[in-house]
């Protein structure tokens, strides 16, 4: 892989590390204090398997103090917060789908507000990007030695068909309220067309709105920027992904948007059900959602063998960097959905006790999730 391919969609890096020093490093990091955030982040890195990546972390954080002249209170300094945001990072990390409502009222009744869960959720799927982006390079270069490690599926029954309404996702805590948004909430929001106030997913991550930022330029640069994967095969990349990880609303989203791009609906009824084994006709889409479930999962399990079919396949250095983006994107937009909130179908009630607020309906289409 040459230094150009390397390169491609430099925003999307510029943007990956703005988030990580915002997230790290945040002006006013409020009740999450740096060192619970750099705990967190180094944590979930070495439960994902990459102990570099949590002592690179950690490195940072340090390098940040040693220049400050003063710093916030240490997380040392809470046990309670510590040991709630300790459990909670474990469970968001790998067992996303089964976190629940009732670890967010453990992180509250430790002492977190609003904006501090929200920023801690953040955090740790933000880091759940960043470990399959770091996994995806070394295989692509040519540099892993990761171990094969079957990928869990989830049970096919999880996920209805096209015909379903699109479902409705409500918070578990309190979105921001539209009518009292900050200038820097409303500075997000102008940002980026793809954001709605209409959404109450969207008003729950304005709760940090530096991070909504930086997140929404590397959502659009992943999905949308021209030129390396083809649209459908990113849309596909993404609902196998949102499969393996168990994110329903998700898998909905973009198996309809695969289904339009592809004109297939049958075939991608059958990838909700089964995967990539529903592609067994079509090797070089066969490769591409067989690499994606597999560095989808908990614990990445893509391989060598992964990394050569995928090359086998015919994807030029740009594709193969748009595969693990993709992958790895949704890595972090799975993780926001299922571990702040719940889906349920239009006019039915959120599952479990839910904080909707003021909350309106989803954003049109699910279109920047």
């Amino acid at each position: 892989m040459g230094e150009p391919a390397r390169l491609h969609r430099a925003d999307v890096l510029a943007h990956t590390d703005a988030a990580r020093d915002t997230l790290l490093h945040p002006h006013d990091p409020g009740l999450l204090d740096r060192r619970l955030r750099t705990e967190a982040a180094a944590h979930a890195a070495e439960l994902a398997g990459r102990p570099e990546l949590a002592a690179h972390y950690r490195s940072l954080t340090a390098r940040t103090e040693a220049g400050a002249a003063a710093g916030p209170a240490s997380g040392s300094g809470r046990p309670a917060a510590h040991e709630a945001v300790r459990d909670w990072t474990a469970a968001a990390t790998l067992a996303p789908a089964a976190a629940g409502r009732e670890r967010l009222d453990a992180l509250s009744a430790a002492g977190l507000d609003t904006a501090a869960v929200v920023s801690l959720a953040q955090l740790v799927a933000f880091v759940a990007y960043e470990v399959r982006v770091a996994v995806g390079r070394d295989l692509l270069l040519g540099a892993s030695t990761r171990p094969t490690v079957p990928a869990p599926a989830p049970a096919p029954a999880l996920f209805g068909g096209l015909g379903a309404a699109p479902l409705v996702w409500h918070p578990w805590v309190p979105a921001v309220d539209p009518a009292a948004l900050t200038t820097a909430q409303r500075d997000v929001l102008d940002r980026h067309a793809t954001l709605s106030v209409d959404s109450p997913y969207y008003r729950t991550l304005l709760h940090d709105p530096a991070a909504l930022d930086h997140r929404t330029h590397v959502y659009n640069g992943v999905m949308y920027g021209r030129g390396g994967l083809a649209r459908a095969d990113r849309e596909l990349v993404t609902l196998v992904a949102s499969r393996v990880n168990g994110c329903v609303y998700c898998a909905g989203v973009h198996a309809r948007k695969f289904a339009r791009m592809a004109r297939d609906e049958p075939l991608t009824e059958r990838i909700l059900a089964q995967g990539s084994a529903a592609l067994a006709d079509d090797p070089r889409r066969a490769a591409l959602a067989r690499f994606a479930e597999r560095l989808a999962g908990p614990a990445p399990a893509a391989d060598d063998a992964d990394a050569t079919a995928v090359r086998e396949a015919g994807l030029t250095d740009e594709e193969l960097l748009d595969l693990v983006h993709c992958t790895a994107l949704f890595g972090w937009a799975n993780r926001l959905m299922l571990t702040l909130g719940a889906p349920a179908p239009p006019g039915a009630p959120c599952p479990g006790v839910c904080c909707t607020g003021t909350a309106g309906p989803a954003a049109p289409g699910g279109d920047a999730l």
